[in-house]
């Protein structure tokens, strides 16, 4: 038995590039809006059940409107590392494109989290 790989144009298109795009889950919400850079603001909890439909919901949002993406993080209620950890791997997945992700605002609860492990300055 073999397996095939998908190649991107087999991928089916999951967010149009002009259209704006969300994402719910139950505690989470992410609203794409399109742009150079792009938009992602985000509300809710971002934990170990959330942060992997984050993770590829921004990672989708800098492969169809460009390397750089911006997030506003102010709707977080929760984040704990498994958020933490979302952000630092599409801020990762965005320099390898050439670009970067920037959080416009933090909730409390998020730059509470962000500043105890030190990692304000990789995403201002």
């Amino acid at each position: 038995m073999t397996k095939h790989a998908l190649k991107p144009s087999d991928r089916p298109l999951l967010m149009p590039p002009s259209a704006s795009a969300s994402f719910d889950a139950p505690g989470l919400r992410v609203e794409i809006r399109p742009g150079v850079p792009a938009v992602a603001e985000v509300s809710g909890d971002v934990d170990i059940a959330t942060a992997p439909q984050l993770c590829e919901t921004l990672l989708l949002a800098v492969q169809r409107y460009g390397p750089s993406i911006s997030v506003d993080l102010q709707g977080v209620t929760f984040l704990d590392c498994a958020g933490v950890n979302a952000l630092l791997v599409t801020a990762r997945g965005a320099r390898l494109e050439g670009g970067h992700l920037h959080v416009t605002r933090w909730s409390a609860r998020a730059w509470r989290v962000i500043t105890l492990v030190g990692l304000q300055d990789l995403f201002s």
